[in-house]
This record gives structure tokens, C-alpha cells and sequence, in this order.
């Protein structure tokens, strides 16, 4: 078809059909009048008010750069105009037509592009060659971080060649206009042409660094050879292994089919592992400086088309890899970088929900178990395939942890709960475990076993909620002071070409400010505090990001750079990510050598033991793992030898090695609890741990150890080995390490103890129990302190009848009003909010017996006199609303119908929208059809905040549910305050209803994602 009849069939359709020429229409996208748009050119146009902080310049960059603009799919060539700015386009337009390929499209929105408190115009050129040039799925959108605006409904459309567009107006126009913003949940996928950020070249970039006086910084790997590397380690050779993550975000073949605005997505199926997998783009790397220059000489890809390969750690005859949701081993028996077949898969079901937050950081810890972690927005359910039945459970947990397999019994566990978006793992030169946080006021956690720390924040809706809703405390974080986040990742320096008096020091990345940051640590009872001591590495290269870090075997540290413009995680799902891009780098001290012995794996055993003690880590770790391997009695007996008569690193190391050569005994353990050096004494009891039963000697040893332990950190081992032994010995060492008050105010010590006895409630509750008979134990400050409250908090929250008679027990134990209102501080926080269940007529009576009962507990034990004070309370606006909300709730168990007349009088006029809330919920409980008219006149009085529990409480019954039909219709409720879930609610209730909600809300139809409070229009 030749230009000039295309330009007459133009001619004549514009002229057939002039109707629809040069004028603005209103139309309804996705509506059934699209099919009758005639053939040609067309512009479709609507206007959007975004957030006030997409459109900020000067302010947070995330929210103004993450803001991306998505047409699901059109059946024909489009382009796309904001504010009269080309975003980009699909297919092309006449003479050379070519229709667009069907598949979504995303288009970035340029940071100032959108005018704050305005109507911005949003113009889609569409080339119709047969009239069905219009959208398909639900319609083009626009996406922040956290909100969206789907642009379903109301638009204009205009034939034509070329209607004047560019307006941005003040006031809201009549016709499609858009600004309700929702929770976002559309699905996401990897756009064909990715974003990029600004780039310098590696030579520029390193111009960029600024350094302390006395460091020197060098590239020793970039693009091609490396990109999006998340993992450096090294083997006994001292050969890198980097992991490029360059598959990230998407998992390779997989589709989304939903994701919540935190990114956690849904996908269509369970990848499987290589080589069945659908091959990706990551891969994992070997590079190796052959003569000791300095230069990494050779590459070699030793594994590629991967998926999720976060991580890759060289050992035990072959390469472990991160690939999640697996953990696999590339065998590789001969050493010559070729896996000798298919990779074994050892762990499988980690969670990949979100991938930023995928396992990762796997690591070799000093008693040969290999360590991981796992991030803040995924779960996981791991289970041993080969072993476990494939109908398994297996091992389930939301959220971040740190986690630990052993290889050769293949025993997977989590060793501690908790964290901060846990990425990456250090072990520092006593075998403590470190990581970063991706939040503030911190430089990282230090996990103990057994631990539960906070995870990531206190929202149980991102975060997941405490594993052990009876913890009743975490251990803290580092505290640091006034600290912005975040520190991403940390390493204890330890290598000869670092300066002397960075030794021993954390070092943190910090991927969003672009620099390193040096700290240092101090004891605090049985962890530490830390204490920023400069920044000795920055750069402005606005592309530079630290994501990990390692002391390699030159004595020097390496980093890797993520090299991305754009940083967060969001961003990368909206494609703008550069994944061809990423650096290495070596720091070190000007005036150091760099140490060029780096090949162990030709040491004899007598060689390797001299390197126990040698002043770099990287050193001192490898001997301890090719020392594990050793089976000749001989160096287990030289081993032994330094363990009993050499202090400080090298005894310590000798023992991690002849544990994971099979040599520790028990004869030996007992030996090394008089040992001088607590490191030693604490790993005694972990290895012996980690049988979970201690023998009858080593118990009775650790006993007697606790009454004269000096050490907190030894103590706090104590505590958490107890945590895996059986009653008859965990509980022993409890009482006797709660006996001693040097750990009142220990960060770990205390809750460390709690959770012991916790464990034992549920099924050893008497045992638990009889340690209070004794009133002396009542009396110790830890008990005082930090049991008492808990332990009456737990049994009470349980509610079973033997639970709450063991209340009953503990009161009728406590020597002394103080410790029996103790222990009632902990009932009442565990009824606070609650029903309360029938209690035996023991636990009746010795509350009863109480001085002086509280108001809310006096309701509740049905005392008949408390009822009138309590109506008094709950109208008092003076006093707190914590009290009055529990008031409310109380009475409302004991006698709702003397309660009511007081709420009703109350709802007229209360401005406290935690009371109105709380009166709200206990009227919900009557069948009363008159209350829901009453509800609907209080509506507009009430205070905001309680708005949405008020059309949730009319929702509730279909009685009510037609008071709310009405409020909508006559317009005295807005229907976009009435919440998805909230309309499908009300479509429940018949046929007519369902009719009536479709009508209000056409678009209630709409997916959205779970759990999602999305408005609508």
C-alpha cells in the first residue's frame, strides 16, 4: 500500500466521519462504545492530581523518581503525552504502520514532570486501522512506590490529526478527572526496555572516591566481567567467587499474578531447580590473580543461566549456591571449576515473594554449619528434599532470620528470629555473628542463638508477626545513637593491609548515602553498643552502592557495588535497573603490604596449624575448615594441645577445628569449662548444645560453672543452650543463673532466661511452677524483674483452666503484696481487650482476696458495685482513653444492656475517636435494626479516624447494610470512603444488594490485592 492512497483513506475517513473530528467526546475506557470509534488517528485525554510528593523537587527522591506510568495492553500503535511531554510510545504510525506487539508497557515519568496541587493532562495517541484501537485489561495507570491510580472509567476522546495538548489547569475539570489514589496492587513485570540511570565509566567513578588520609582505593573487577554482584567469597586456593544477581527482580519464566504494596508478589507456579529451571541471567564467577600482583588475571564462569543466585560459597567438595527458592551444591570433586554433574538440591522452599529479600549471605560458621540469612518481606517453608516425606511441613517462618544447615547430617534450624532486612552475615574473630540493618539508630544486630529480635519494624502486616506470641520482648538491636539508615552490611576488620587501628572495628556499608562508615564496638553486658568513628570512604558517583563486603585473603577488604542510579527495590520492579553494570574494590592501608601467601590448599596439616594464629581471619578460618577434614589422630591430638595450653585466637580456632574434624569430646568439654578464656568456655557449652542433651557430668559442671561464671557473655550462652535442652537440665540452670542479680540490666541475659521457662509452660507447666514455691526464689531481682510479670502474662493469655489455676498458684505464693501486684500487672495485660473466660474457683477467690482490684478487673469479676463508677469513667474525657476503652469493653462483656443508653448519649458528641471506636464495637454485638439509622445521622460528626470503623459497623448486618445503601445514594457518604472489602461485604447479602453495590460501585469488580484496603470510585 503506497503513501498516497494511506493519505487519501486518511482523507476520506476524517471526512465520513466528521462527527468525531477535532472535538473532545466523552467516552468510558474499557466500556462498550470503544468498538464504535471510527478508524484513524485518535487521542484519548483525562487528568490527573498525583500526591503532593510525587511532584516535590527538593525532596525525598524516591517518591518524585519512582513514578511510572503502565497502558496494560493496546490492540494497535500508541504514544503517551503528560502535560505535553512524550513518555513513549508502541508500534508505529502511518505511512509505516506497525501495530504494537499486545504486551503491557511501562513509561517512566521524569523526575518534575507532574505539577504539584494541579490537573496534569495525560494524552494517549492511538492509530486505529480497523476501529479497534483501544485498551485492553483494566486500563492504563499510574504507579508511585506505594499508590496507584487506575484510569478506569470517564475519558475523552478526540479524532483528529492534531488537538492542542499540554495543558496543566488549576481548578478540576468537569470530565475524566482522576485523583483517588489506592494502596497499589497491580501486578508488575520486567518492561522490554529498561531504565537506566546516570553512569560514569570505572575510571571516573573511582575519581569520584574521597578517602581518610592513609587509604588507598583501587578497581580490581567492573563491567562486563562483573554486574549486580551480591556475593564475594573466596576458596582455599584465594580465588574470588562473585555472585551476579543479575536476574533480579523477576524470577526467570515466572509470571506475577498479584503483589501488595510492599512488593510481595504472587507467581504462577514454583520454579524448579537447575537444570529443569527456565535459565536465567545470573551467573557465578571465578577470578584469580595467578602471580601475585594485585590483578585479577583470569575469569572463568563456573556456573550460569541461573535464576534467584544471590550467593555463592566454595566447600566440602564443590560450590554451594543461594538459588532460592534452593539451596543447592555444584559437586565438584576434582577442583577443575567444571561441576562434575547436576547440582544437588540440599534446602528447598525459601520464600521469593519479594527479591530483594530472598535468602542470602551464606557463610561458613567456625563449627562447620553453613549460615544464611533471610530478609524482612519474605517466608519460607524449608523442607530436605530427599529426606523429608514430600508431604513435609518442614520449617516455617515470615520474616527476616538467620537461619543454619549442616552438611553432613543435613539438620536445618533457625538459629536466631529477627532482624533488620538481613542481608549478609560476618563472623567476627571470636565466632560472634553480626549483620547490618536497613533501618536507623543502628549499625546492626548482634545475634545470639536462639534469639528473637525484632523484625524489621512492628508491623505485623509487612513484617509478620512474632513467631512466639508469648516472647513478650526482643533482645535490641546495637544501640549507636542518632544514626540515619542504613548500614546495609558490616565486617569486623581483621587483615594485615588494613591500618592497626581499624582492628577488631565494624565496618558498614551504606548503599544510599555512598560511603563506608568505621565504628566501634563496646561491651554491653552480653552484646555491645557501637560508636561511629568516621566515614573514611565516600563517593558522588550518585551510582555507587555498597551492598557487600569481605576481608580477603591479601589482608585487604573488597567491595561490591551494586552500581545502580536507581536503589530501591520498588524501583528495580518498575524497571529501572541497570543490570549490565557493577565494580569490585580494594581498600587498604597505604603504608601496608598486601599479603601474597594466599593459597592454603596445598599446606600440609603441620603447616595448617600454624596458620590458628595467624593476624589475618581469612587465614585463620580456612586453616580451621581444611583442618576439619582431618582424620590423623596425631594433629587432633596437636590440636587438643593448643586448645588446653595456648590463649586468645589460636586455642579458639583449634578447637572450632577439631570439632569439625570429629574430635570434641566430652571428657574434653568438661575440661574447657575451667578453661581461662570465656570464648572457650562458651563455645564448650554451644557445641555440646547442640547435641540438645548435655551428659550427666557436663551438666552438672555447666552448674556449678554459672554460680562462679564472670563473664556475661558466657552466662548468656548458658541461657541460650538451655533453651534446646530438656526440662530436667534447662531448668536447673535457670534457677540457678536467675539466683544471680549481675544481670539485672543485661540487654540479652533476662528475656534470654524468660524464654527457657516459657518453652516449658506450655508443656511442663508444674515443673515451671514448683520453682516458685519457694519465696526466696519470689524474691530474687531477676525473678522480680523480669519473670514475675511474664510468667503470670503467659498463663493467664493461654486461659486455659490449669493455666489459669497456675495463677492461682503464683498468687497464693507470692510472699508479699508487691510481688502478687506484679504478677497481676501481667493478668491484666493479658485479658486487656479480652472476654474473660471462666475461672476456676481458685484463681476467683484469690482475686477476690486482693487489697485493691482494679475498676477493670472488679467489672469483670462481676462486681455488682463497680457498674456505676464505670459508667461514670467512660463519658469522663479527662481520663485516658486507654482506661476508658478498656471500661467500655468490659462492661460491654459483663452487662452491654446497662452499657448502652451510656454509648448512645456518648456517640452524639465524643471526640476521641479511640472511645467512639470502642463503643462502636460493642453495639455491633446487638441485633438492634434501629441503630443502624442512628449511626448513619452520627456520621458526619465523628471524629475522622473512626469514620471507617463506623461504614464497616453499618456493613455488618443487611439491616443496617440499607441505612448505608441510602447514605451513599442521597450523597451524605462519599462513596469512594467505602473500601473494597467493605462493598463486597455488602454484595454478600442477596441479589438485590448486590445489584444495589454494582450500580454505586461499577468498578467494584476490579482485582485489587489481598488484603488491600483500597478505595474506590
Amino acid at each position: 500500500m503506497n503513501t498516497r492512497y494511506i493519505a487519501w483513506l486518511l482523507f476520506f475517513l476524517s471526512a465520513f466521519f466528521g462527527a468525531w473530528s477535532q472535538s473532545w467526546q466523552l467516552v468510558t475506557v474499557l466500556g462498550k462504545d470503544a468498538g464504535l470509534r471510527p478508524a484513524g488517528i485518535g487521542w484519548y485525554r483525562c487528568w490527573v492530581k498525583v500526591p503532593d510528593n510525587w511532584a516535590t523537587l527538593g525532596g525525598r527522591d524516591l517518591w518524585v523518581e519512582s513514578v511510572t506510568l503502565t497502558i496494560d495492553s493496546s490492540y494497535t500503535a500508541h504514544e503517551v503525552f503528560l502535560n505535553g511531554k512524550r513518555l513513549g510510545g508502541a508500534g508505529t504510525f502511518p505511512p509505516n504502520t506497525k501495530a504494537a506487539d499486545s504486551l503491557a508497557k511501562r513509561y517512566k515519568v521524569p523526575a518534575g514532570g507532574l505539577a504539584k496541587g494541579k490537573w496534569n493532562e495525560l494524552v494517549i495517541k492511538i492509530f486505529n486501522s480497523d476501529g479497534k484501537g483501544r485498551f485492553r485489561g483494566v486500563g492504563p495507570s499510574i504507579q508511585g512506590y506505594f499508590l496507584e491510580c487506575i484510569f478506569g472509567g470517564e475519558w475523552e476522546y478526540c479524532q483528529g490529526m492534531d488537538p492542542a495538548i499540554g495543558q496543566v489547569l488549576q481548578d478540576k475539570p468537569n470530565l475524566a478527572a482522576y485523583d483517588q489514589f489506592h494502596e497499589a496492587s497491580q501486578v508488575l513485570f520486567e518492561a522490554p526496555k529498561l531504565v537506566h540511570g546516570e553512569r560514569l565509566s570505572p575510571a571516573e567513578s573511582l575519581r569520584k572516591f574521597e578517602l581518610s588520609d592513609g587509604l588507598i582505593i583501587e578497581t580490581v573487577l567492573h563491567e562486563p566481567l562483573v554486574m549486580q554482584p551480591t556475593h564475594l567469597s573466596f576458596d582455599a586456593r584465594g580465588r574470588l567467587w562473585v555472585s551476579h544477581y543479575v536476574q533480579y527482580p523477576y524470577p526467570a519464566g515466572l509470571r506475577q499474578i498479584s503483589r501488595d504494596k510492599y512488593y510481595r508478589a504472587k507467581y504462577d507456579r514454583q520454579p524448579k531447580p537447575p537444570p529443569l529451571h527456565t535459565p536465567g541471567r545470573s551467573r557465578v564467577t571465578i577470578h584469580e590473580d595467578t602471580n601475585g600482583d594485585g590483578r585479577y588475571d583470569t575469569h572463568k564462569v563456573f556456573v550460569d543461566k541461573l535464576s534467584l543466585a544471590n550467593a555463592a560459597l566454595p566447600g566440602r567438595g564443590g560450590t554451594w549456591v543461594m538459588h532460592t527458592p534452593h539451596l543447592l551444591f555444584y559437586p565438584d570433586q576434582n577442583g577443575d571449576d567444571i561441576p562434575d554433574r547436576d547440582p544437588e538440591v540440599h534446602l528447598a522452599g525459601f520464600g521469593f515473594e519479594d527479591t530483594h529479600s530472598v535468602a542470602n549471605g551464606i557463610a561458613w560458621g567456625p563449627d562447620g554449619w553453613l549460615y544464611g540469612a533471610q530478609g524482612s518481606t519474605v517466608s519460607c517453608r524449608v523442607t530436605r528434599p530427599g529426606i523429608d516425606p514430600s508431604d513435609a511441613l518442614g520449617h516455617y517462618f515470615e520474616g527476616c532470620m538467620v537461619w543454619r544447615y549442616q552438611p553432613d547430617t543435613r539438620e536445618f534450624e533457625i538459629f536466631a528470629e529477627g532482624g533488620g532486612n538481613v542481608f549478609g552475615l560476618e563472623f567476627d574473630a571470636v565466632g560472634r555473628l553480626f549483620s547490618g540493618h536497613n533501618g536507623g539508630n543502628t549499625r546492626g544486630f548482634h545475634y545470639v542463638q536462639n534469639g528473637f529480635y525484632l523484625k524489621q519494624g512492628k508491623s505485623p502486616g509487612k513484617f509478620g508477626p512474632p513467631d512466639n506470641p508469648f516472647s513478650f520482648g526482643e533482645l535490641p538491636m546495637m544501640p549507636g545513637g542518632n544514626i540515619p539508615r542504613f548500614s546495609h552490611s558490616v565486617i569486623a576488620i581483621n587483615g594485615n593491609a588494613m591500618p592497626d587501628d581499624w582492628q577488631g572495628k565494624l565496618l558498614g556499608a551504606d548503599p544510599l548515602h555512598r560511603h563506608l562508615v568505621l565504628s566501634k564496638r563496646s561491651m554491653r553486658g552480653a552484646s555491645f553498643a557501637t560508636r561511629d568513628l568516621a566515614f573514611p570512604v565516600k563517593n558522588s558517583d550518585v551510582a555507587f552502592r555498597p551492598v557487600y563486603m569481605v576481608n580477603a585473603p591479601d589482608g585487604t577488604v573488597l567491595i561490591a557495588d551494586f552500581y545502580e542510579r536507581y536503589i530501591a527495590h520498588g524501583q528495580h520492579y518498575k524497571s529501572q535497573i541497570d543490570p549490565t553494570s557493577g565494580r569490585i574494590y580494594r581498600l587498604r592501608a597505604r603504608d601496608k603490604e598486601r599479603n601474597t601467601a594466599t593459597r592454603l590448599d596445598k599446606k600440609t596439616d603441620d603447616q595448617l596449624l600454624q596458620f590458628l594464629d595467624h593476624p589475618n581471619k581469612w587465614h585463620r578460618q580456612n586453616a580451621v575448615r581444611l583442618l576439619g577434614h582431618c582424620t590423623v589422630e596425631s594433629i587432633h591430638e596437636a590440636l587438643r594441645k593448643k586448645i588446653k595450653t595456648e590463649f586468645g585466637e589460636a586455642s579458639l580456632h583449634a578447637l572450632w577445628a577439631l570439632k569439625q574434624a570429629g574430635g570434641f569430646n566430652a571428657d574434653l568439654a568438661v575440661d574447657l569449662l575451667a578453661h581461662s578464656n570465656s570464648d572457650i568456655r562458651a563455645w564448650a557449652v554451644r557445641l555440646q548444645g547442640d547435641r540438645r542433651e548435655f551428659s550427666t557430668v557436663f551438666f552438672n559442671e555447666v552448674r556449678r560453672l554459672v554460680r562462679r561464671e564472670s563473664h556475661p557473655e558466657v552466662r548468656s550462652q548458658i541461657a541460650a543452650t538451655a533453651f534446646r535442652l530438656p526440662r530436667d537440665q534447662a531448668l536447673p540452670l535457670m534457677e540457678e543463673l536467675l539466683l544471680r542479680s549481675d544481670d539485672l540490666d543485661d540487654p540479652f541475659i533476662p528475656l534470654q532466661c524468660w524464654w527457657v521457662l516459657e518453652r516449658h509452660c506450655e508443656n511442663d507447666r508444674a515443673a515451671v511452677l514448683a520453682l516458685f514455691d519457694d519465696q526466696e526464689f519470689f524474691r530474687q531481682p531477676m525473678v522480680e524483674q523480669h519473670i514475675l510479670e511474664r510468667l503470670m502474662r503467659r498463663l493467664a493469655a493461654r486461659g486455659r483452666q490449669d493455666d489459669l489455676a497456675g495463677c492461682a498458684r503464683l498468687l497464693a505464693a507470692a510472699p508479699t503484696k508487691v510481688h502478687r501486684a506484679k504478677l497481676m500487672a501481667g493478668f491484666s495485660k493479658a485479658i486487656e481487650g479480652q472476654a474473660l473466660p471462666r475461672l476456676p474457683d481458685v484463681l476467683a477467690e484469690q482475686l477476690r482476696q486482693l487489697a485493691s482490684p482494679s475498676l477493670v478487673l472488679s467489672v469483670r469479676l462481676g462486681d455488682e458495685s463497680a457498674f456505676g463508677q464505670v459508667l461514670g469513667v467512660v463519658v469522663d474525657e479527662d481520663k485516658t482513653e486507654r482506661e476508658r476503652v478498656e471500661l467500655i469493653r468490659a462492661l460491654g462483656d459483663a452487662d452491654i444492656d446497662r452499657l448502652m443508653p451510656t454509648l448512645l448519649r456518648m456517640l452524639r458528641s465524643e471526640s476521641n475517636a479511640g472511645v467512639v471506636i470502642a463503643a462502636l464495637l460493642v453495639l455491633q454485638r446487638l441485633d438492634d435494626s434501629a441503630l443502624g439509622q442512628k449511626v448513619v445521622d452520627w456520621l458526619p460528626n465523628l471524629p475522622v479516624a473512626a469514620r471507617s470503623t463506623a461504614i464497616s459497623f453499618l456493613a455488618s448486618r443487611a439491616s443496617w447494610s440499607e441505612r448505608l445503601f441510602d447514605a451513599v445514594e442521597l450523597g451524605h457518604l462519599a462513596k469512594h470512603d467505602v473500601a473494597v472489602t467493605t462493598v463486597e461485604m455488602l454484595s454478600s447479602y442477596g441479589t438485590e444488594a448486590a445489584e444495589r453495590a454494582k450500580t454505586i460501585w461499577p468498578s467494584a469488580g476490579r482485582p485489587v490485592g489481598e488484603g488491600m484496603s483500597a478505595k474506590i470510585a
